[in-house]
């Protein structure tokens, strides 16, 4: 999974030819912290197809601007720098799951 720093930009770290799952969270948001773990495990389990890319709101308030994001946890799938579908809120590895595959 690669971090959204403020020396990094999401066009950088998302090829445009590969699904990417950006994932808006927080340091201070306990069903962020929850997610974390099921999003690796996820990230891990689909390998290469998926690119997985941690977005902390507050370090990066101008890309959570960008996506509209109101709420954290959110994941939003990207590909071609646009995006396909996202979801909000926390859920478990197989409703994560079955949600990219459907895409991808």
């Amino acid at each position: 999974m690669k971090q959204l720093t403020s020396a990094s930009t999401i066009n950088e770290l998302a090829p445009p030819d590969k699904h990417s799952l950006l994932f808006f969270s927080a340091s201070w948001c306990a069903p962020c912290l929850a997610m974390k773990p099921v999003l690796e495990a996820v990230s891990d389990q689909m390998g290469k197809r998926i690119n997985t890319i941690k977005i902390d709101v507050d370090a990066s308030r101008k890309e959570a601007l960008n996506y509209g994001i109101r709420n954290v946890p959110t994941v939003i799938l990207i590909k071609n720098n646009e995006i396909i579908s996202q979801q909000v809120g926390g859920m478990p590895a197989l409703e994560l799951t079955q949600w990219l595959e459907q895409y991808i």
